[in-house]
């Protein structure tokens, strides 16, 4: 792999971005081939990849969306139609230029050579063009535009722009016509010398615009618009009425000023004075409005990462040195350390919350799969997205991006009908998949449900009996809930056939043991012939969290806080034994006792009526727990096990401590 610049870098980025909100919004103008919104923004993405590819001196990528945009156009004025063909060709087209996105990403330059698809796009436009040009006379482009911008009686102006002395005047003067092409206020209409003579590098660093305004007004608002572009050393405007007119009776120029609006000359004072003043005033309003401020940058995740690694070592530093200045007795040091802790807690928030991302980055093109996928399958499915601007940790989101994929494979591989199956069962043709994020407090929920066929538990259960996971007996006391969790066993499937989607035995298991590894739940919920609902719940953050630290005999776990309801002396309690299994009653509530020591098997911890009780919160998991004592709470930096250890029952990780001592930090949800 090849080490490519920060500018392609910057641009990879952005034709990532570009190239999902292109597929979303053809997604939308094939399922509403009438709605000018969608087709105004796909052309307008489709136009910015091939400025940028243009700009970049990517050459053919760029002659590949220019065709894409030519088509795009085409449907636009509605010279061709939305057909599942054409956009076909065109998602074709799209998937091509991502991959040249990545091909740039890794070595610098595309290797894809995409002659044949602009060659069936051209086929695609020409095929429709043969036949409207025996209904309509051709016309030069720029003419028809300018035609159909005079008899609309819209104003008209010419800017001349001047991007000045620079070494990428291509560069400057494609950004400007790029935002020139996106304002609402103006329309351009056509550009001296024409748009790829400006592409090519070919003009002198300065090039005329002109312009169909709605208002007749006195060309401030286009004058202001240039002069707030950095890209932009000066610009004159003028009402192309007013310059025939004065082209004809007056061969005077105008008077203009640097990133200015062209002025008639002042002649109320015959001292030239006020009429400098006058213009270093507005120079001097014109560059403070082109220094703005910078409000965001972009920063590579690896420097975030080396941040928050160094916050992580903060914390732990701050437990090494609140235990020295309590074993030396340094009193007046601890209004230090507290503030210390104040910093450190607030900069280890600030870096949290700059490694947060939408949910959106991983499922944006999870639009364009369902599309592809149903058609595929001969499936009609709607599939909506709500809550994906919620916000997770970007280590969580990337652990997340094949889990959650695999799920929405299942849901329209195994969850919803042929489109015939759902008419007979008196549903609607199309079936509808739906992903929704929301978050509470720390956490946050990602279901996908589909309204399909649902779990078949029947089917579930004596799969489990023929892979031999469960006897039948076993099977038969499960209820509902702990059925559907069978389907989390590796191996398990109920296809008899592979797929292509799914079906080939692995995944769910992998899903299971992927959301657990963050820290996270999954929960399944179905209904036969209603469809089936996917659950998990995430934390928001990485693992920086405060626990409570026990002992058992001579050995110190850690409880996150979080999870804990109570503290209590055993001896205040009531213990009973039911079956063999100790409990305590609270509020009416019967709490199964775990003990620390028999479940950890710790050998040398002896039991007294001095142990304590920890009630853990019911919405986490209705228990209680033993230990031999509570030692103490600190914030710690918790690190997942890898390897055979990761996804051991009770235990989510380990914390060092500062001096070097590792502490086992109790998972009490698999206890």
């Amino acid at each position: 792999m090849v080490r490519v610049s920060d500018a392609i870098t910057t641009f990879v980025h952005e034709s990532e971005e570009d190239i999902q909100k292109l597929n979303n919004a053809l997604l939308d103008l094939e399922n509403d081939p009438d709605g000018n919104e969608a087709i105004e923004t796909v052309f307008r993405v489709a136009h910015n990849l091939k400025g940028n590819f243009g700009i970049m001196g990517f050459a053919t990528a760029s002659e590949l969306s220019h065709a894409v945009e030519d088509l795009l156009d085409q449907i636009r004025d509605g010279r061709l139609e939305v057909t599942s063909e054409r956009m076909d060709l065109v998602f074709e087209a799209v998937d091509q230029i991502e991959l040249m996105v990545d091909e740039i990403a890794e070595n610098g330059e595309p290797t894809t050579d995409p002659a044949e698809t602009i060659e069936s796009i051209r086929a695609s436009i020409d095929g429709e063009s043969a036949q409207a040009a025996t209904e309509q006379p051709a016309a030069n482009s720029a003419t028809a535009v300018d035609d159909a911008a005079d008899d609309d009686g819209r104003s008209r102006y010419r800017a001349t722009v001047d991007v000045g002395e620079t070494d990428a005047k291509r560069v400057d003067a494609m950004f400007v016509l790029d935002a020139t092409g996106d304002a609402d206020a103006f329309e351009l209409v056509h550009t001296v010398p024409d748009r790829d003579t400006i592409e090519d590098g070919e003009f002198d660093g300065t090039f005329d615009v002109e312009l169909a305004v709605d208002s007749d007004d006195d060309g401030d608002e286009i004058a202001s618009f240039y002069e707030e572009s950095r890209y932009v050393e000066s610009v004159t405007v003028d009402s192309v009425a007013d310059t025939t007119e004065t082209e004809t009776a007056d061969e005077t120029p105008a008077q203009t000023v640097d990133s200015g609006v062209e002025t008639a000359p002042d002649t109320s004072s015959e001292d030239g004075d006020d009429d400098s003043d006058e213009s270093n005033s507005e120079e001097t309003s014109i560059a403070s409005r082109r220094n703005k401020e910078v409000e965001s940058i972009r920063v590579d995740v690896e420097q975030v990462d080396r941040l928050y690694n160094q916050v992580e070592e903060m914390v732990t530093s701050r437990i090494k040195l609140r235990k020295i200045i309590k074993g030396s007795g340094l009193v007046s040091a601890e209004e230090e350390l507290e503030e210390h802790g104040k910093i450190t807690s607030s900069l280890q928030d600030t870096v949290l919350e700059i490694r947060l991302v939408p949910l959106e980055k991983i499922v944006g093109n999870f639009p364009r799969v369902v599309r592809d996928l149903a058609r595929d399958q001969g499936k009609e499915i709607d599939f909506e997205m709500e809550g994906v601007d919620n916000e997770m940790d970007r280590s969580i989101l990337n652990e997340l991006s094949d889990p959650l994929m695999h799920i929405i494979r299942n849901a329209v591989d195994h969850g919803i009908e042929p489109p015939a199956v759902r008419e007979e069962k008196g549903k609607p043709r199309e079936g509808t998949i739906r992903l929704t994020g929301e978050r509470e407090r720390d956490r946050v929920s990602i279901t996908v449900e589909d309204d399909g066929a649902g779990l078949d538990v029947e089917r579930i259960k004596e799969k489990a009996v023929e892979k031999g996971i469960m006897t039948q007996e076993e099977i038969d006391v499960l209820d509902e809930s702990e059925v559907y969790d069978l389907i989390f066993h590796p191996g398990f499937s109920t296809r008899d056939e592979v797929t292509e989607v799914s079906g080939r035995g692995v995944g769910m298991d992998v899903v299971n043991e992927v959301v657990r590894g963050v820290d996270g739940t999954i929960n399944v919920e179905s209904e036969p012939d209603e469809g089936t609902s996917v659950t998990l719940t995430l934390p928001v953050s990485v693992a920086i969290v405060r626990v409570l630290f026990v002992t058992i005999g001579d050995e110190t776990y850690g409880i996150p806080i979080k999870n804990i309801d109570e503290i209590s002396e055993l001896e205040d309690l009531t213990i009973e034994t039911i079956e063999g299994q100790e409990i305590i009653t609270h509020d009416d509530r019967v709490y199964p006792l775990i003990a620390l020591d028999d479940t950890l098997d710790v050998g040398d911890a002896e039991r007294s009526d001095d142990d304590m009780v920890i009630r853990i919160k019911t919405d986490v998991r209705q228990v209680c727990i033993r230990c031999s004592d509570v030692v103490g709470q600190e914030e710690v930096v918790i690190k997942p096990f890898e390897g055979i250890l990761s996804g051991a029952p009770g235990i989510s990780g380990a914390s060092v401590l500062g001096e070097g001592e590792v502490v086992m930090i109790l998972d009490v949800e698999t206890l």
